[in-house]
């Protein structure tokens, strides 16, 4: 079981409906009406009283906003199912390790129409409470898969017409790329600083970077993958 914490994950779960909710815990009635009210449907279970400190122990985290909720462990999809869709616009999380960076670009990624992502399942973030809560929920709607590696994943996709991008910062200005957008695409992001690894970016048929002014060298992970998903969905539109 996992324990969600914070308004908008838990509305989020109750929306989707991808993973049961076993209990529900609030700091007051208020938000048991908000939960009820936000998700369009009668609360699956009664919803348990508890005083606020009580809930930041059980969530081990003090960012619960009077919300805790006990649901089904997440619903990872298989990535052959995620290869397989039709127009897909695929993303490739490399390196990334920081689950608030994580829970910030899986949220711009439904937002910006990707159709799924895959995660490493070794020394990266996976979906946990804290990525829900950083990705405001958005999880709940994704199919993330976890995979072994991303060179294997952007090696099948190639065998299956994919587009390989990889967002790097030795690639071209990604404003001025004339790529094959309307192809199904998968578009590889690495960890701030480190970047997408070699062996990856290898496997990639392209490499792109956000054009920027000033001195800094990088911007942070989140904001930069969301630049470049909102870019490739522009010209994909």
């Amino acid at each position: 079981m996992d324990k969600l914490f914070g308004v908008n994950p838990v509305v989020e779960c109750l929306r989707a409906g991808r993973r049961a909710v076993r209990r529900l815990w609030v700091s007051s009635a208020d938000r048991s009406a908000e939960l009820e009210r936000r998700s369009g449907a009668p609360l699956p279970v009664a919803c348990e009283a508890l005083p606020r400190e009580r809930l930041t122990r059980m969530a081990d985290n003090p960012n619960h906003q009077g919300v805790l909720a006990e649901v089904d462990p997440y619903p990872y999809s298989d990535a052959d199912d995620l290869l397989e869709v039709p127009g897909a616009f695929l993303l490739l999380l490399d390196n990334l390790t920081d689950p608030h960076n994580v829970g910030a670009i899986l949220r711009s990624a439904y937002c910006a129409g990707v159709t799924g992502v895959t995660l490493r399942k070794h020394h990266a973030a996976q979906i946990t409470p804290v990525v829900a809560k950083a990705s405001a929920g958005a999880v709940e709607h994704l199919n993330v898969a976890l995979v072994p590696n991303q060179s294997m994943v952007l090696e099948q996709a190639g065998d299956r017409g994919y587009f390989r991008l990889a967002l790097d910062m030795e690639g071209s200005p990604l404003w001025n790329a004339d790529l094959p957008w309307n192809r199904p695409l998968a578009l590889v992001v690495g960890a701030e600083g480190e970047g997408v690894g070699r062996l990856v970016r290898s496997r990639c048929d392209a490499s792109v970077r956000i054009p920027m002014r000033g001195r800094l060298d990088s911007l942070n992970a989140s904001v930069a993958a969301a630049l470049a998903m909102f870019e490739v969905a522009r010209h994909r539109s």
